[in-house]
């Protein structure tokens, strides 16, 4: 069953499921760069004790998800982070576009040159959305675009992923980021979804992609 996110304001180094905020990635790990050099900014910090406790998952304990996306305040990069179930689109993401790593909780960090505001999850109602087990055909009731967690997602483009070997994580509406970052998916109605591979290790944990209508 998905749930809904609500979003309020916390400290933006709280140690807390959210949205921005500051890093907690150890600084043995390098500061994550797009292939084009630009340094992504961190868009989710998740710890793994709420992930396993929400989502029945079995990652290691005591540990951050962070999840990084390619952002630029003036530059167009929409199609950078993207993913319709194109193999391109696929292997543009997968080259580092965004990135998902998992690690132990350490000194607070930030390098890119942004920071979002951060926005700490409460999970509100649970939302009955009618997929098919493919997770591609909707029944008659209204389309869902919010931020959501666990479940299946609510796909802007329904095609076929092919991602067997990821579990669905959540999904997060642009629309919900602090006013100054609605855009950090680029267009403000765009959703990003984070998908965690069943077999993560620190530098492939999951997959972060964006759609829009």
């Amino acid at each position: 069953m998905s749930v809904e996110i609500i979003f309020k304001d916390v400290e933006n180094e709280s140690l807390v499921p959210r949205l921005g905020g500051y890093s907690f990635l150890p600084k043995n790990i390098d500061w994550p760069l797009n292939p084009n050099g630009d340094k992504l900014t961190l868009i989710l910090c998740l710890p793994t004790n709420f992930l396993n406790k929400v989502l029945n998952l079995n990652l290691p304990k005591e540990h951050i998800l962070s999840v990084f996306t390619t952002y630029k305040r003036d530059d167009y990069f929409l199609d950078l982070i993207t993913f319709h179930g194109d193999k391109e689109e696929f292997e543009n993401i997968k080259q580092g576009f965004t990135r998902v790593l998992l690690h132990k909780a350490s000194d607070l960090r930030n390098e890119s040159n942004f920071l979002i505001p951060a926005q700490e999850f409460i999970l509100g109602d649970e939302l009955n959305l009618d997929l098919d087990e493919e997770g591609e055909d909707f029944d008659d009731i209204e389309f869902y675009c919010g931020s959501l967690i666990g479940g299946k997602p609510s796909l802007l483009q329904l095609e076929s992923l092919g991602l067997n070997d990821y579990h669905f994580c959540l999904q997060i509406y642009g629309g919900d980021s602090p006013k100054e970052f609605q855009n950090i998916f680029s267009l403000s109605d765009s959703i990003g979804y984070l998908f965690i591979k069943r077999n993560c290790s620190e530098n492939d944990a999951g997959l972060f992609f964006t759609q829009c209508t």
